[in-house]
């Protein structure tokens, strides 16, 4: 008999002199908690930057103790939101006492998603051009540049004679989840995207749904992001930044709010649960740099890489693939092709985030981000261990082993 169940919760971070982000989005834990009868699982979404592996374990901490769930059937994953409190900073008492705020939110979001009632489920897809774009092009002399947002100085790079184009195919499609109570009215929802917030567009659009869809959580995903940025060249008459905000947002939102009205919900839907614990060694030139000397990164630099997770969730036909750092774009394509699941999103900043996750070509490519000496801490076989854990995991769900 189909059982399922669903509860959903939000609860702001509460952190003083910080009510919203600075585009004016709401500073919130969002959590949704679903029981197929045999599985229970709970997925927290972090409006914030990006939790550092042991922050985000407290998270999660706060999570099982509200809940009396366990840490491997708790995902927390963060938005990366870039006008929200500094999460990622080697100032250790600022950093510890936003992430108390968050863990406590988080804590309070996924008490109230305890409430469960029988729930179906279902999911829509559909691409959304124009909101997104891959921010790094390759030159015609083999050279690759990453395009800094909406600097002035890039704005023309796009569609400049020496550039040849983008480094990976763009990964526009949104994806939606559905839940709903028997009586078909939502309950929540999941709004799956790929993209560097800025503005926060994501805020904007999850806020939008929920004032639409009264008691209903739209809790956000980020996906495989690191090389994906919203539109670089001057756009929409010359907006840029806080200006794009309501136009990006709305766009998000109303499609959000499409397919919640599109997706075919059930309440026969099999939930599955499954992690691997990983190591990510690091690249030497970033151990050796000055950018490793802070106290954020000190434990794993002494060890010479990352203690880190992954960890992947079945929703029925969907499987959510969480990825502990932020991928290039292209990585979405490598997880579906190792996927038995009918969808599967890769979930960027998932338990952890151990910043840009590039392949050893992309690296060798040159660019901002794989720089080993800023955010490119994680060296070249990063990708293929996470890679090869989330197929594990996967194979894993789909054989019944579930937690």
């Amino acid at each position: 008999m189909p059982t399922l169940q669903a509860g959903v919760g939000v609860a702001p971070f509460d952190i003083p002199e910080m009510p919203e982000t600075g585009d004016e989005t709401p500073l919130v834990a969002r959590a949704m908690i679903l029981d197929d009868g045999e599985s229970r699982i709970c997925i927290v979404s972090c409006h914030c930057l990006g939790l550092y592996g042991p922050d985000s374990e407290s998270v999660r901490l706060a999570v099982c103790e509200t809940t009396g769930l366990a840490p491997e059937q708790v995902m927390v994953a963060a938005t990366h939101v870039h006008s929200g409190p500094p999460t990622i900073t080697n100032d250790v008492e600022e950093r510890l006492n936003i992430v108390a705020h968050i863990a406590e939110a988080a804590g309070r979001a996924a008490r109230d998603a305890m409430a469960l009632r029988p729930a179906r489920l279902g999911y829509a897809t559909d691409h959304v051009p124009g909101i997104s774009r891959v921010r790094r092009v390759v030159r015609r002399d083999g050279s690759v540049v990453t395009l800094r947002r909406a600097w002035p100085q890039y704005w023309n790079w796009a569609t400049d004679p020496e550039t040849a184009g983008p480094e990976d195919e763009l990964d526009d499609l949104l994806t939606v989840v559905r839940v709903e109570g028997e009586d078909g009215s939502p309950l929540g929802a999941i709004m799956h995207f790929a993209c560097h917030p800025i503005p926060d567009y994501f805020g904007w659009a999850a806020r939008l749904v929920e004032e639409r869809i009264p008691g209903l959580t739209c809790l956000v995903l980020n996906g495989c992001f690191g090389s994906v940025d919203t539109p670089f060249e001057v756009p929409m008459r010359g907006r840029t930044q806080r200006d794009q905000l309501p136009v990006l947002g709305d766009i998000l939102g109303y499609r959000t709010l499409e397919l919640l009205a599109r997706a075919e919900t059930s309440d026969d839907v099999r939930l599955g649960v499954a992690r691997r614990e990983i190591f990510l060694p690091f690249d030497p030139r970033f151990s050796e740099s000055e950018t490793s000397r802070g106290v954020l990164w000190a434990e794993a630099v002494a060890a010479g890489g990352a203690q880190a997770e992954v960890q992947c969730l079945a929703l029925g036909d969907v499987a959510l693939a969480g990825i502990p750092g932020e991928a290039q774009v292209s990585f979405g394509e490598q997880i579906e092709a190792v996927s038995p699941y009918a969808l599967t999103r890769g979930v960027g900043n998932a338990n952890g985030s151990w910043a840009y996750l590039f392949s050893p070509e992309a690296r060798a490519r040159g660019g901002y981000e794989p720089d080993p000496q800023f955010w490119g801490m994680v060296g070249d076989e990063g990708l293929s261990v996470i890679l090869g854990a989330i197929e594990q995991c996967l194979t894993q769900m789909r054989g019944g082993d579930g937690v």
